[in-house]
């Protein structure tokens, strides 16, 4: 997955566990504007990120793509941030991945056709491409549960409890 279309969450989230270098199955974040100025607020420098071979790009959203995303009329809303992200990945007829941990987004973008991934898939092909062992893995989604800001349902930790178990 040499590139991607990026949300904040999985950025602050994988940030909040020491686990950024697992962005490094990517070799390249776009990252819409209002994503950047989200994630200066939580201390982090959308610009570099400190992971290796990773370049991010910040861009300025298409005006007429994001009206179109805001006046599709679909409900419930989505934030500003999450509505550029949209927009993006419409601009590219939802060719490139997405990141996001935001659930009204992975909908919208689900049904719209786009492959998208959280901070738990990225750990997980990060775990696949050999960029983290099982142990590390294990240790990272322990983490991302219990000191990091996502919010998971019980059912869904369950799930990826199971996922991990099911991992060779």
């Amino acid at each position: 997955m040499p590139e991607a279309i990026s949300d904040t969450g999985p950025l602050l989230h994988l940030h909040e566990i020491g686990q950024l270098d697992a962005l490094g199955i990517f070799t390249h974040l776009i990252v819409p504007r209002l994503v950047a100025d989200e994630l200066r607020t939580h201390g982090l420098k959308p610009a570099n990120l400190g992971v290796p071979g990773l370049r991010i790009s910040v861009v300025v959203v298409d005006e007429g793509h994001l009206n179109r995303v805001l006046t599709e009329g679909e409900r419930p809303p989505i934030h500003p941030a999450d509505a550029e992200v949209l927009a993006l990945a419409y601009s590219d007829n939802f060719q490139k991945p997405v990141l996001t941990d935001d659930l009204a987004l992975r909908r919208r973008l689900e049904a719209a056709g786009a492959i998208v991934t959280g901070s738990v898939g990225i750990l997980v092909r990060a775990y696949k491409t050999n960029r983290l062992t099982r142990a590390q893995l294990e240790h990272a989604l322990d983490a991302l549960f219990s000191n990091s800001t996502l919010h998971l349902s019980r059912a869904f930790r369950t799930y990826v409890r199971q996922l991990l178990a099911d991992l060779p």
